[in-house]
Formats: C-alpha cells, sequence, structure tokens
C-alpha cells in the first residue's frame, strides 16, 4: 500500500513543473504537527460568541502583569500583520484572581476611549520595564492620566455600566474557556492553546496556525 502511494505521489509530481513540485515538497515537509491535549485542548463546551461573519475567530485572553503575555505582545503583533484576511482576531483580559479585574476594567476604558493599542504598549512597559504596579482604581486612573486621558473621564467609564458588563463577561469567558494561565489563545471557540502547552512563543503561534488551518478545512468540508 505504501509503495502505491509513494508511486502515485511520484507520478502526480512529475506531471507538473519542476518548480512547482519543489515547492509542494518543501511546504509538506515543513509543516508541523500538533496533537490534541499535548499542544491543545478542546474548550469545556462550545462558546455562544462566535464568528458572525463565517471567518475564524482567534480570542487571547491575556493581563497586563502577565511577563509572558508582555514577552509575546510583539511577537503577536508581528503574526497580526501577516494573518489572512479569513481570521477575526480580537483581546479579551483574562480574570483569573480578584485583582484583575482592575486591569480588565482598564482594557475596556480604553477600548471605549479608542487608544487600546497605545495603553497596553504603554502599560506593558510600566508594569515590566519600569517596575510599576497597578491594583486599585487610583493608580489606574493615575496612569492614564499621564498618558493624556482626563481623570474624570476615565473614573466616568472605570465606574460605567457598558465597561461592568464586558468586564463580567471577561471573567464569565476566561471560566468558560477554563483558562488556568496567560497568555491563552482561543480558535474558533473550540480549541485553546497557551504557553504552558508549548516550548515558546514561536511555536504556541504555529500551533494556532495549525487550528485555524484545521478549521478552515472544516468550514470548506460544509460548503462541499
Amino acid at each position: 500500500m505504501l509503495n502505491k502511494t509513494l508511486f502515485i505521489v511520484a507520478v502526480f509530481l512529475l506531471s507538473i513543473p519542476v518548480s512547482n513540485a519543489e515547492k509542494i515538497l518543501k511546504q509538506e515537509a515543513g509543516k508541523k504537527e500538533f496533537y490534541e491535549n499535548l499542544h491543545y485542548k478542546r474548550v469545556p463546551s462550545t462558546q455562544s460568541e462566535g464568528s458572525s461573519s463565517g471567518r475564524v475567530k482567534v480570542v487571547e485572553m491575556f493581563f497586563y502583569a502577565c511577563p509572558h503575555c508582555n514577552k509575546l505582545d510583539p511577537t503577536l503583533d508581528k503574526w497580526l500583520k501577516t494573518k489572512s484576511k479569513n481570521i477575526e482576531f480580537k483581546r479579551v483580559p483574562a480574570i483569573i484572581g480578584p485583582t484583575w479585574s482592575i486591569q480588565a476594567r482598564a482594557f475596556y476604558v480604553a477600548q471605549k476611549l479608542g487608544i487600546e493599542d497605545k495603553i497596553r504598549k504603554k502599560l506593558f512597559k510600566s508594569i515590566h520595564d519600569d517596575g510599576k504596579q497597578y491594583y486599585n482604581e487610583y493608580t489606574m486612573m493615575k496612569f492614564f492620566s499621564e498618558q493624556g486621558v482626563d481623570p474624570d473621564k476615565f473614573l466616568e467609564l472605570y465606574e460605567s455600566k457598558e465597561v461592568s458588563e464586558k468586564a463580567g463577561m471577561a471573567r464569565e469567558l476566561t471560566v468558560k474557556y477554563g483558562i488556568r494561565g496567560v497568555p491563552a489563545i482561543i480558535v474558533n471557540n473550540k480549541y485553546y492553546t497557551a504557553t504552558y502547552f508549548t516550548k515558546n512563543h514561536e511555536e504556541l503561534l504555529d500551533v494556532v496556525d495549525f487550528l485555524i488551518e484545521k478549521e478552515e478545512k472544516e468550514q470548506l468540508a460544509l460548503v462541499k
């Protein structure tokens, strides 16, 4: 059976230009295999917050004070620049401990103000390079003020119903996804991987690419 398969592959490769055959061989040889319960896991249950656009949804669960999240951030930014248009990406602040909600609310305040990326980078730097901590409303308000945000505006948004509801949803998703550490990346509400499953950040994103391709193949199969 193996010899027959090799014969078929050989015939196929001989039937196309040499340059294309070499490309196919290189692509196949370079593909990495990842395995469930070793490199990734299924989320405990199917979530309702799926992609309404038919694209593959990718969610990063993170925490500003997490050193691994800080180190992953620039690598993830590079990955996002090369991602397919079929990917719908978003960040969600994980809430595992009581103090995490402070930083989760700050994330949604920044999002509401349209400065999510700026605040993320500045806050990562302040915590991990400058050694500052933000575990209460006052210190977070002061940080936003240093970024040019009016303190009263910050407090208004921080205590708003909208931000409270979003923080509550983030807490709920953290539990439903079964997240026990960050950063964690969820693909299409079906699978998740994290740094404790992989050797490094590059492999983490390789697993994400693998899961995205897996989901895209399943979508194509359903269309057919």
